[in-house]
């Protein structure tokens, strides 16, 4: 099983989309996930956090907004081309 390098911690009990997300990107910067860039599929993540699929949709969604990940429908998300170049 993918998972996720560091555990963001529970606010109030409960994991939302913005704390997966602020992890993420943290990780990413800190260039956590190597050259091969892959990131946890959005079901192994939900399962691995204890949240809803969706709520790791609406992380992974902002996050390839601001340019951080490559999303494919069917495939993995990936650290995007930009961000490992900039290393």
């Amino acid at each position: 099983m993918i998972q996720m390098k560091t555990r963001p911690e529970r606010r109030a009990g409960r994991m939302g989309a913005r704390q997966i997300y602020e992890a993420l990107k943290e990780q990413i910067i800190a260039r956590v996930y190597g050259t091969d860039g892959l990131l946890p599929s959005s079901r192994a993540l939900a399962g691995e956090m204890g949240v809803a699929r969706s709520t790791v949709t609406v992380a992974y969604e902002q996050l390839a907004a601001e340019g951080f990940i490559e999303t494919r429908h069917g495939a993995r998300p990936r650290v995007a081309r930009a961000v490992v170049e900039r290393g």
